[in-house]
């Protein structure tokens, strides 16, 4: 299912919206328990009959999507050949063509990535040099009869000077947690350690580390550390799971996701791998549904959701509250959310598309003459 146009759901139920306000981290822990040692009344008789057609409704609900697996995994078997056909015509070279992974048009992925609002704000300037050697990037399921099970993503890499992978693995394990509003809850994320050659890991950037004293000594003395910074490689392949302990550049990604600046999220660890956990689970499946398919609609730009007006005006008027919040303080560090040329990230996920070199700009609106 495309992310960018999500089938319109009805509104949630009851139960729906105790699971969302708890997954948001609103109910505090002594509410939640106090939530489950309440026992919920006996439902009325008619309430039980209903439940009981409703349940024999989900059972036909699951053999149809049991039906529709078996066919997706079928017409999966079937474009599979027409994927590596696209991998066999990117990865043919000529003895003087360019060294990257993709030598019939060089930093392809990097280029669909970026024509993609998943990703605008991820992609680094010093992530781009290590992308340009992307080859291919595949996806399967971690269980063909279960399409609720997750997926994997096997990003190919061809020899780089970065690191010294060929290949990244990364596994999601998903389970629907609520069949009647089609909640999934992200389980686990599992991905590969990445092999830095040596001075070459693009994740860390070296900063001058303060030396006691002064003067002469100062100079000779001067000593530089590792920090980490953003990178797409930092931020996407990382391991995550429910309650585990976030180092503190996790948790400063985790808060830049925190679209309500809720103070109690902030300090919640819970609440923060959660967040962290289905934003990178939106971006595996922006790979999983638009990318892999359909890589080159979107490295020409055809496939980037089009902006009407009231974005624009909405684009213009952010850009405007910026400027005057970056006039009244100094400038921060560098270095987050690159992805387009530094476009600020909008509610909702959609960037600026590029659009292909075939595509021209619409004609500018005539004038209405005034005069009668």
């Amino acid at each position: 299912v495309c992310i960018l146009k999500r089938r319109a759901r009805p509104p949630p139920c009851k139960c729906c919206i105790v699971s969302l306000v708890s997954a948001m981290g609103l109910v505090k822990k002594g509410d939640k328990e106090a939530e489950k040692g309440t026992e919920a009344p006996e439902d009325p008789p008619v309430v039980k009959q209903l439940k009981e057609v409703d349940d024999k409704y989900l059972e036909l609900e699951k053999e149809y999507q049991k039906e529709i697996q078996k066919l997706a995994v079928k017409y999966t078997e079937l474009q599979q050949p027409l994927l590596e056909e696209r991998k066999k015509v990117l990865v043919a070279s000529e003895d003087d063509g360019p060294k990257t992974g993709t030598p019939a048009l060089s930093g392809f992925w990097l280029k669909a990535m970026q024509n993609h609002p998943a990703f605008e704000d991820i992609i680094q300037e010093w992530d781009e040099p290590v992308l340009e050697y992307l080859q291919d990037i595949e996806k399967s399921n971690v269980d063909d009869n279960d399409g609720d099970a997750g997926f994997k993503l096997v990003f190919r890499f061809a020899a780089n000077p970065y690191f010294t992978n060929t290949e990244l693995k990364k596994e999601y394990k998903t389970e629907m947690s609520n069949p009647y509003c089609g909640d999934m809850d992200v389980k686990e994320i599992k991905c590969d350690t990445i092999e830095w050659q040596t001075g070459k890991d693009v994740t860390v950037e070296k900063v001058a580390k303060k030396v006691k004293g002064g003067g002469a000594k100062k100079n000779k003395q001067k000593k530089e550390k590792e920090e980490a910074r953003p990178s797409f490689f930092r931020d996407f392949f990382r391991n995550l799971s429910p309650e585990m302990a976030l180092p503190e550049d996790a948790k400063d990604q985790a808060r830049a996701m925190v679209e309500d600046d809720d103070e109690e999220d902030d300090d919640d660890d819970e609440a923060l791998v959660e967040y962290l956990m289905d934003g990178d689970h939106d971006i595996g499946m922006a790979f999983r549904d638009n990318i892999i398919p359909f890589a080159v609609r979107w490295y020409t730009g055809e496939a980037a959701p089009e902006m009407d007006d009231d974005d624009e005006d909405e684009d213009d008027d952010d850009d405007d509250d910026e400027d005057d919040e970056d006039s009244d303080r100094e400038p921060g560090p560098r270095g987050r959310g690159r992805g387009k040329v530094g476009a600020p990230k909008k509610k909702g996920g959609k960037g600026t598309p590029k659009t292909s070199p075939e595509m021209k700009p619409s004609e500018a609106p005539k004038e209405e003459c005034k005069q009668q």
